[in-house]
């Protein structure tokens, strides 16, 4: 899937479309562990939810953050361009299941 309109794309990932209307897109994602997302940019307008959570670490350029998502976490994304070097990784040792709601506008 190209990085085209209000999709979430990953470079090394590939994503399900679930659902889609004129107000917005949802898509699945399973990262298994040691998977990472590549650099990629978001569209904004983006909520998530962790159906399943586990270990992540995200990376923006060379500072890197790793945390835990609890199973049914939910959060809210602006849009983050190529230029700022973003990627994510499962760190953990279990796959993470991510749904992106992303608003088309």
């Amino acid at each position: 899937m190209a990085q085209q309109g209000p999709y979430q794309h990953y470079p090394n990932i590939p994503g399900e479309i679930l659902f889609e209307n004129d107000k917005l897109v949802v898509q699945k994602f399973i990262i298994e562990p040691g998977q990472w997302e590549g650099v990629h940019a978001h569209p904004g307008n983006q909520l998530f939810v962790h159906i399943r959570g586990g270990e992540w670490t995200v990376r923006y350029g060379d500072r890197q953050k790793t945390s835990v998502s609890e199973d049914g976490s939910v959060g809210w994304i602006d849009a983050v361009s190529l230029s700022e070097d973003h990627e994510s990784g499962n760190t953990g040792d279990t796959p993470i299941e991510l749904l992106w709601i992303t608003l088309k506008e």
